[in-house]
């Protein structure tokens, strides 16, 4: 859900800049028209999905602080850095861009700070805190994203060399890296996905 929300949240941003590059060097109209507005628009759009976005991250650290679960790896961790610097990248340069040639659009080009801001403090946050759970319910991991992978959704489990394989009975597949765990933890979280599969009858190859 998280990463769904980064995504449309890009989506959006870049599909705003292009329209805001095409109108300001070739003037098309119809993009002129009360593009201050616009900009505003969907600026507050970019804000109610960070507030959203935030809330399901934060709630998630917090919650999970609480329980025991299994550290995930500086490896993990550097993943987490490189998928949200990906997006940094863009968005700086939408902000950029807008700096330059545009007056308007000030609502539009602070929710993309604060979109980078956001990530950039919950990677320093997380960093000691992202965690990967194990229990007789669920598995969830917390990092850069959330992902929860509930036993009674899951039809087989496959172990791959690098990762695991939930494939859900709804016909999707999740994917648990490995490099997310610390090698000295990666036995024991084996074992505890194969006992979770025996014990609710999923297939588990």
């Amino acid at each position: 859900m998280v990463t769904l929300y980064s995504r449309i949240a890009l989506f959006v941003s870049i599909i705003t800049s292009v329209l805001c590059f095409l109108s300001f060097n070739y003037s098309v109209d119809y993009l002129n028209y009360n593009v201050s507005f616009w900009l505003d628009a969907i600026g507050t759009f970019l804000l109610l999905f960070l507030a959203i976005r935030s809330l399901i991250r934060w709630s998630a650290i917090f919650k999970i602080n609480q329980q025991q679960g299994i550290a995930l790896s500086r490896v993990g961790w550097i993943k987490s850095v490189t998928y949200e610097g990906v997006l940094w990248i863009f968005k700086i340069i939408i902000f950029i861009f807008l700096t330059l040639y545009f007056q308007e659009g000030l609502l539009f080009r602070m929710a993309l700070l604060l979109y980078v801001l956001e990530s950039v403090a919950h990677l320093i946050f997380g960093k000691s805190r992202y965690k990967l759970v194990v229990t007789k319910n669920a598995l969830t991991l917390v990092n850069h994203s959330l992902l929860v992978i509930r036993w009674s959704d899951v039809s087989s489990i496959t172990k791959r060399h690098e990762d695991f394989q939930f494939k859900l009975k709804s016909g999707k597949v999740r994917l648990v890296d490995l490099d997310l765990i610390r090698t000295d933890d990666k036995l024991d979280f084996e074992q505890k996905i194969k006992d979770i599969a025996f014990s609710n009858n999923i297939y588990f190859s």
